[in-house]
C-alpha cells in the first residue's frame, strides 16, 4: 500500500467538513439578490468581467 493510504494527517474529511443546512428560519431571514447584476466579484480583471457579463446574458 501507499504511504499514502498510511497518511496519519489530520486533515478532515467527508461530510463533517460541509458546512450545515440552514434552518428554516435562516433560509427566511437570509438576503437575497434581485439580480445577479448585484453580485460584486473582487479582484476580475477586465477579461474575466466581461466573460462574467456574457454569461449572464447569455
Amino acid at each position: 500500500m501507499s504511504d499514502l493510504a498510511h497518511s496519519d494527517d489530520d486533515a478532515p474529511r467527508g461530510l463533517s467538513t460541509l458546512p450545515p443546512g440552514l434552518t428554516e428560519e435562516q433560509l427566511r431571514d437570509a438576503p437575497v439578490l434581485a439580480s445577479a447584476d448585484q453580485l460584486i466579484i473582487e479582484d476580475l480583471t477586465e477579461e474575466e468581467f466581461e466573460a462574467f457579463e456574457r454569461a449572464l446574458d447569455s
